[in-house]
């Protein structure tokens, strides 16, 4: 049996933050959504996690009526988080969690097929029986890319079993596993 890993850098859509020339550019973006979504989970907002939002969505474009972030996106469910009155500064009304649902996402792009087609090459070529993956976008992503790139390379050694795991990554990358065999449990 050959088991093998492989880190498929999610294979249709890409955090904007995570497709730059270097780790190093996007992670500011990276540790502003982590840092948002720990104070906007707080009980209740001090005057200083209001200011540290305020500076955390302004610098990242979210601080607007309509925000439009580069790198960041807010999704506002229920309630106010800021107001942006006419003739003044924006303010956080929010007193706290209970007041409003929302978060910040990551903001993704596609991934250009030719990777796509290099990823599932990779994986047909190394032929393991279980393979473990990480950053994987969701199942139906998964099931999507062993159906249309890597059953036609892999002719009859597809594999028959798939499974995804929620990761505990706050940028909500999750783990596969590939098999050839049934899986009885994870």
């Amino acid at each position: 049996m050959r088991l093998a890993t492989f880190n498929i850098e999610n294979l249709f859509e890409r955090p904007r933050a995570m497709n730059l020339a270097s780790w190093d550019a996007g992670q500011p973006a990276i540790d502003a959504a982590a840092q948002l979504n720990k104070l906007f989970n707080q009980a209740t907002y001090s005057t200083a996690d209001k200011q540290k939002m305020l500076d955390l969505l302004s610098a990242n474009g979210l601080l607007a009526t309509r925000p439009n972030g580069i790198f960041l996106e807010l999704r506002k469910i229920r309630g106010d988080l800021f107001t942006v009155p006419k003739n003044g500064a924006p303010s956080i009304v929010a007193k706290g969690r209970a007041d409003w649902v929302g978060w910040v996402d990551l903001k993704k792009e596609p991934v250009d097929d030719q990777a796509i087609s290099n990823t599932a090459r990779i994986i047909s070529d190394v032929d393991a029986d279980v393979l473990v993956l990480c950053e994987v976008e969701n199942r139906p992503s998964l099931q999507h890319f062993c159906d249309q790139f890597l059953a036609p390379l892999m002719k009859k050694r597809v594999y028959g079993w798939n499974m995804l795991i929620d990761g505990n990554d706050q940028r909500g990358i999750d783990v596969a596993i590939l098999s050839r065999y049934p899986i009885s449990h994870m």
